[in-house]
């Protein structure tokens, strides 16, 4: 019977990884993780296509039964993945078993354990602007204009005083009287000084109407006059993966939600968080374990962007949290697919017991098949 593997985070590169079933202390304990392409993981964290045994050196023997202790290199290996199906094999004392592994909660890379820089904050700081030159000119005038200014991030100029000499200003005075003469004789010249002929009261007067808007400020755009608001300069990134499945998840949607967000996501190829959402939907729902289950039973299997192979150890994991449930329909086809896949030893034994289950319930079909799997009813 396939192995019933869960992975629980422990911190930023840590989980718990549990293998259901009560056995006993194992001395050696190595596990292979395989992707969903048939390529398993080796040594730096590279996929290669022949298995690779990872050595476990900290199980836990438990009433329900076995904690194995995992740490960076497979954690950021199974977080690197983006949420895909992987298959676990565990070799236990030389013995061979395999199962899907299925994340309860959410998986931490051990890049998020990173202590932060002990650097100032660059927002703290200001950039000091010079203009070319600047250094040797001051040093060499120390009352010239060459000087240079300080400039924050806030855009905010410190500039220096100007170092003029108190002796010009006297001329500054004189040319801006000249200049101001010069244009009040010419206004003169012009008649622009005459006199406004006085309102005739007969006639009425006639107001222009007036916008009831305050006059825009200087250095607004058109869309301020038009009450538009403009749009932002920069827009938030837009989310994908993990990060879009997490997004998703925060706001507690229902199965069924999670579920049909999870098909949106294959459909545009988003497909780690695709993983992640029908894993989630799955884990909540028996009844959409089942139609996951569907999804990679060759069968009832429609090509998709993401699940594009039929698949039977996943069908078989997620068809055995609906048959536990009591589905008989689901248990039925566990058991077929079970007793299929191995001609014998104890998966075959393990899809027969699902087929009596089902017969058990009325299920015509099971107990058909009990007999052409050469089973005793």
């Amino acid at each position: 019977m396939a192995l019933k593997i869960d992975l629980h985070p422990a911190g930023p590169g840590s989980a718990r990884l549990l293998i259901a079933g009560a056995r006993p202390s194992p001395e050696t304990v190595s596990l292979a993780l395989q992707r969903n392409d048939g390529r398993y993981l080796g040594l730096d964290r590279q996929w290669q296509v022949t298995p690779h045994w990872h050595p476990i050196f900290t199980a836990e023997p438990l009433s329900d039964g076995l904690r194995l202790t995992l740490g960076a290199d497979l954690v950021d290996s199974i977080v690197g993945v983006g949420g895909a199906p992987l298959r676990v094999a565990a070799r236990l004392d030389g013995v061979e078993d395999a199962g899907t592994l299925r994340i309860r909660g959410e998986l931490i890379g051990s890049g998020a354990a990173a202590p932060r820089s002990a650097s100032r904050d660059p927002l703290e700081e200001t950039i000091s602007v010079r203009r070319p030159g600047a250094e040797s000119a001051r040093d060499a005038e120390p009352d010239s204009e060459t000087d240079g200014f300080s400039l924050d991030l806030e855009g905010s100029a410190d500039s220096r005083p100007a170092t003029e000499t108190a002796a010009r200003w006297p001329w500054f005075v004189l040319a801006a009287v000249l200049l101001l003469a010069g244009v009040s004789v010419g206004a003169w010249w012009l008649g622009w000084f005459d006199e406004t002929p006085p309102l005739d009261t007969d006639v009425p007067r006639v107001v222009e109407p007036t916008s009831d808007r305050p006059p825009a400020k200087i250095g607004e755009s058109g869309s301020a006059q038009t009450g538009e608001t403009a749009p932002p300069s920069t827009s938030e990134p837009t989310l994908t993966g993990i990060a879009l499945a997490s997004r998703f998840l925060a706001d507690g949607p229902t199965p069924a939600a999670i579920f049909e967000r999870a098909e949106q996501l294959e459909q545009a190829g988003d497909c780690p968080a695709a993983y992640a959402l029908y894993s989630e939907a799955a884990n909540a729902d028996p009844n959409f374990a089942a139609r996951l289950a569907r999804r990679y039973d060759p069968l009832t299997h429609r090509p998709g962007n993401c699940i594009a192979a039929p698949d039977i150890p996943y069908a078989i994991v997620y068809y055995s949290d609906a048959a536990e449930a009591g589905d008989i329909e689901v248990q039925r086809r566990l058991g077929q697919l079970m007793a299929e896949h191995e001609t014998s030893g104890p998966t075959h034994e393990a899809g027969l017991g699902w087929l009596r289950k089902a017969a058990a319930a009325g299920d015509e079909e099971a107990a058909g098949a009990i007999e052409r799997f050469g089973g005793v009813r």
